[in-house]
């Protein structure tokens, strides 16, 4: 086991955290869910295996959820939305973990998509149970214990909005790395890959070129999961900023993000940058109808937008050749052609295996979809979607139960479209099911709803009165008699 020179610092900063700020931990998670090329610790061996950040501080949230939890200290009630959220997310995560180790004996022999070869292998190879289902399976059993944890952090006021502030914290975190391994990259400065990309569990993709254009990868392993990240995050800016109620930070923060996502020549994050100026133009054009009135931050948004897109035009060459070779030409290259037999395999594993899949970590297709199909089978498909059905339905319910729109309802609203510009994104390219970027959006919106709700209900509880000041009925009969006869 050796310590990276990443671990020597945030292991004393977890582990301190976990000692004499726990309630920091949730956020914590969040801000070092950014550093996934890095690990704290590497194990060596025939299968070596990195801890990132992220899942070294939800150990130390699962050592501090267990006991709680059995002592009955971590619960809901009855009537709290809370219940919907994790009962469906236990479901998942125990046939997940089920999974992981029975399918791959049952069906041992059937052709899979090694996860370790990654994929671009243009073979498949007969399922056997390896490490990479006991990882994986730990990884979603952590996953879920992070989110029912927030889940139940988020009764405390004020928690969640710590949470979305520790979102675009990690955020700027991973733009400013990334503008310095822009700057490095082109000045022939040092630039710590060895501090920054030290997972050997990853493929790090760092002096990636395509059409001549270097990629930009800032803290992840490569520049398609930088692509996903920065669009996620510039759609939680952009809600943020076009809300109100946050101050005027965002907007600079959201034109840093924009740039971020271009410079990492993206497919994935392109395509989902599109869709969210669309949802969001959409959304605008559909307010103006119903209201019959401008937003001045809606309108001040497009201009940015369109300024934006502008100044591209002016200053890149051959913008439309570059957008073409990334958009078309990627997928008619040989990763593409191979990326989409890796989809056809997913269909056909799912077939040899019944609708049940080949145990989570057998398979790695490309998009999040065929990534459950072939691993968690049709029960995993029906148990994500009901998960992420339930956190939506939740989320709704809290927003049309809020009273007023603050602070809290822009979050929640804005992480809500930044969870969608996720899934999407899985959709499309994604793999592993427990990607730390997933779970943290996932928690985060079900927190947002969750804190929205429990909001609601205090609003509506009556206030009480000690027995002197209680007005009732018969205290405003014998005031009025008092008067008449006053009279």
């Amino acid at each position: 086991m050796i310590l990276t020179p990443i671990g020597l610092i945030l292991i004393p900063l977890s582990v301190g955290t976990f000692l004499f700020r726990p309630d920091y931990l949730g956020p914590l998670a969040i801000i070092l869910a950014t550093f996934q090329a890095a690990s704290v610790l590497n194990v060596d061996g025939s299968f070596p295996i990195g801890v990132t950040p992220y899942f070294f501080v939800l150990t130390l949230i699962a050592f501090r959820f267990v006991p709680l939890w059995l002592s009955g200290k971590c619960s809901f009630k009855r009537s709290d939305v809370a219940i919907v959220i994790t009962q469906s997310l236990w479901m998942l995560a125990t046939w997940a973990v089920a999974s992981s180790f029975l399918l791959p004996w049952l069906f041992a022999g059937v052709g899979v998509d090694v996860p370790r070869a990654g994929m671009d292998s243009p073979e498949t190879s007969p399922l056997r149970w390896s490490m990479s289902n006991a990882a994986q399976a730990g990884y979603v059993a952590l996953d879920a214990i992070f989110v029912v944890y927030l889940l139940w952090c988020g009764r405390t006021r004020g928690y969640f909005e710590r949470l979305i502030r520790a979102f675009v914290i990690a955020g700027l975190l991973a733009a400013l790395v990334g503008a310095y391994q822009y700057v490095a990259h082109y000045s022939g400065l040092p630039y710590p890959a060895t501090f920054f990309n030290s997972n050997p569990g990853w493929r790090q993709l760092l002096s990636e070129e395509f059409s001549g254009v270097w990629r930009l990868s800032a803290t992840f392993s490569e520049p398609s999961a930088a692509g996903s990240f920065f669009a996620v995050w510039s759609t939680l800016l952009l809600f943020l900023a076009a809300g109100g109620r946050v101050g005027g930070w965002a907007w600079p923060l959201f034109a840093l993000g924009v740039l971020m996502l271009f410079l990492t020549t993206s497919t994935t994050g392109y395509i989902t940058g599109a869709v969210v100026i669309a949802l969001f133009i959409r959304r605008e054009f559909g307010r103006i109808l119903t209201s019959g009135r401008i937003s001045g931050r809606s309108l001040f948004a497009l201009f940015l937008m369109v300024g934006a897109a502008a100044i591209v035009l002016l200053y890149v060459p051959d913008l439309h050749g570059l957008l073409t070779r990334i958009v078309w030409h990627k997928s008619q290259s040989q990763s593409g052609r191979d990326r989409t037999t890796t989809m056809w395999e997913a269909l056909r594993i799912t077939a040899e295996t019944y609708g049940m899949g080949a145990g989570l970590g057998s398979n790695r297709p490309s998009g999040m979809f065929f990534y459950i199909a072939s691993n968690l089978g049709i029960p995993g498909l029906i148990a994500f979607s009901f998960l992420i059905w339930s956190i939506y339905r939740i989320a709704g319910l809290a927003l049309r139960s809020s009273v007023v729109r603050n602070q809290t309802t822009t979050c929640l609203q804005a992480i809500g479209w930044a969870t969608a510009i996720e899934l999407i994104a899985m959709a499309s390219a994604g793999g592993d099911i427990s990607g730390s970027l997933l779970w943290v959006c996932i928690a985060l919106t079900a927190t947002g709803g969750r804190a929205v709700w429990l909001r609601s209900q205090d609003m509506r509880d009556p206030i009480e009165l000690t027995e002197s000041c209680r007005i009732g009925p018969e205290s405003t009969l014998i005031v009025l008699l008092k008067e008449y006869s006053i009279s």
